[in-house]
């Protein structure tokens, strides 16, 4: 059996073990399951969120605005 083969096994069963897996790949899909604990991105990007939260809440209000009559 090769070093590769060994490595790929231990692997294996250290996830088995049920060993937490910390790689970025697992942490991006924990974070996915929760979309309203967002942790992420510049001022810019959060001015702009609200921006479109407080659009989709007129939206729901008033309905789409009509750009030409």
């Amino acid at each position: 059996m090769s070093k590769v083969d060994e490595t790929i096994k231990r692997a294996e069963n250290l996830k088995d073990e049920g060993e937490n897996d910390t790689s970025l790949q697992a942490h991006a899909k924990e974070r996915a399951k929760h979309p309203k604990d967002m942790n992420v991105g510049s001022p810019f990007d959060w001015e702009e969120l609200e921006a479109y939260k407080k659009e989709l809440d007129r939206m729901d209000r008033e309905g789409p605005k009509l750009k030409n009559p």
